[in-house]
């Protein structure tokens, strides 16, 4: 399955009959930023890395590997946080020099790209045409949209748009004996049979290798209106989505819960962020409308919303942003978040998902029983509540320990994992399995589910080369 060090110099040989001898990376200097994940939990190792140019030169390389019985591991941006993409031992199959657009067509809202497309790339190649790729995350600026798809990425604008799923029609994808998938369709209805590119979506690049994509366009936004509010309690987070969906309907974007922790992170290690109200609660939200007309409509609209949320009391107090800065600043609160929690001494992430209307009572009830296990440990749970995946990150008490926390990391997720499963929730809401879940894939994961995607997995890569060890 790993090429051995006799094996490298033949296979090698092999592997320059196919691409370009400087599209095949032996050095470990540079290599090794690619054996780490993201967020630092899994350090891997590869004598090979390659990056392949076009989807014949991948399907070549597949199929060597195949008659070779040499397992790879597709890789994008690697930003993944469950070690999907981080080799142990596997050669990697880097898809960032297939990063062109292929074509762009306004009229019929698609477009179509290589799968190392960075994503952010979409989003100008979308906007020079007037038009709107929706996915937002993080890591816009270095992820690829191949990772995107097989992680089946959310982020902020689920709430209108849905998921990386919702925005595929068609995809190209070399199987694991060299075959090639090419259903690069551009059609919304298409009721052939099994929906096949389904199998590849959020497989983490177990099933298969996206090469290019085919993606839907949306109307230009012109306007986008961003508000915070501060809310009388937990529970008022779906009272107020309710008032905002009332009002609002589909100018509704995002919908993120920011804890009062989480504004005292952001405020004591962001850079310039100031608190957007003079007093705060305990829970507030990050609400956006975007519009495809240029006027004050959503605006008005989000102020209406947010003073019927006031008088019925749901909502304490709120403001508008009335400037780009001040905009800025409210979202600059939310990636602070995420770039500064393990100044508190360290962090433990779950991405998980409950029924919407289940939030509330999901953060009270994990809160406490977390509290039970380590007293005043301190959970930052925040997030996309509007589409019910919540960021339950825990972080430990004020002076605690660093490596005594680190030990009770398994007991921490087992605790928050049960408390997702007791309300009918998922423990890999929108960052997948990888290495780090396989756990909670086992005990979690309905059985013949399971046992079903075991045999896809044994159909469509019978020998297991293709990242192998991740998922199942």
């Amino acid at each position: 399955m790993q090429l051995s060090k006799k094996q490298v110099g033949p296979f090698i040989s092999k592997l320059q009959k196919i691409i370009d001898k400087k599209d095949i990376i032996t050095d470990q200097n540079t290599i090794g930023p690619y054996l780490i994940d993201w967020v630092g939990n899994f350090h891997g190792n590869s004598p090979l890395m390659i990056t392949p140019r076009n989807t014949e030169q991948i399907s070549k390389i597949a199929k060597l590997c195949s008659t070779e019985n040499i397992a790879l591991v597709p890789q994008g941006g690697n930003t993944g946080s469950v070690a999907a993409g981080i080799p142990d031992g596997e050669i990697i199959l880097s898809l960032r020099k297939m990063n062109k657009i292929i074509e762009t067509n306004p009229n019929d809202y698609t477009i179509t790209v290589q799968s190392g497309c960075i994503l952010s790339e979409i989003h100008e190649a979308a906007k020079n045409v007037s038009r709107h790729f929706p996915l937002s995350i993080g890591s816009e600026g270095s992820c690829t949209i191949g990772g995107n798809i097989s992680t089946n990425a959310g982020g902020i604008s689920v709430l209108k748009y849905g998921n990386m799923r919702d925005l595929v029609l068609g995809i190209e994808v070399v199987l694991a004996d060299g075959r090639v998938v090419n259903s690069l369709k551009r059609l919304r209805k298409d009721n052939t049979g099994y929906a096949i590119k389904h199998i590849f979506m959020g497989a983490e690049g177990t099933l298969g290798i996206i090469t290019a994509a085919s993606l839907r366009l949306f109307p230009k936004i012109e306007n986008k209106v961003t508000g915070f509010a501060s809310l009388k309690d937990l529970e008022s987070t779906v009272k107020l989505l309710e008032t905002l969906k009332e009002f609002a309907g589909d100018l509704l974007t995002s919908y993120e819960l920011i804890p009062d922790i989480g504004l005292h992170i952001a405020k004591e290690f962001g850079d310039n962020i100031t608190e957007p109200l003079s007093k705060r609660e305990q829970w507030n939200v990050i609400v956006e409308f975007s519009d495809t007309k240029n006027n004050d409509n959503a605006h008005d609209i989000m102020q209406r919303a947010l003073q019927k949320a006031i008088e019925v009391g749901s909502v304490n107090d709120a403001v508008i942003a009335n400037s780009i800065s001040q905009t800025n600043n409210i979202w600059k609160i939310r990636k602070a978040i995420v770039e500064h929690q393990p100044k508190l001494g360290g962090e433990i992430k779950h991405d998980v998902s409950v029924p919407i209307s289940s939030v509330p009572e999901f953060i009270e009830t994990t809160g406490n029983k977390l509290r039970e296990f380590i007293p005043n440990v301190r959970p930052v749970p925040y997030g996309h509540i509007g589409d019910g995946n919540i960021h339950y990150n825990v972080c430990p008490p004020e002076n605690y320990p660093e490596k005594l926390f680190e030990e009770k990391t398994s007991d921490i997720r087992e605790i928050v994992y049960g408390s997702v499963n007791s309300f009918g929730g998922s423990f890999a809401a929108e960052h997948g399995v990888g290495i780090i879940k396989k756990k909670q894939m086992l005990k979690y994961k309905d059985k013949v589910e399971l046992q079903i995607m075991k045999d896809i997995k044994s159909l469509l890569d019978p020998k297991n080369i293709i990242n192998p060890g991740k998922v199942l």
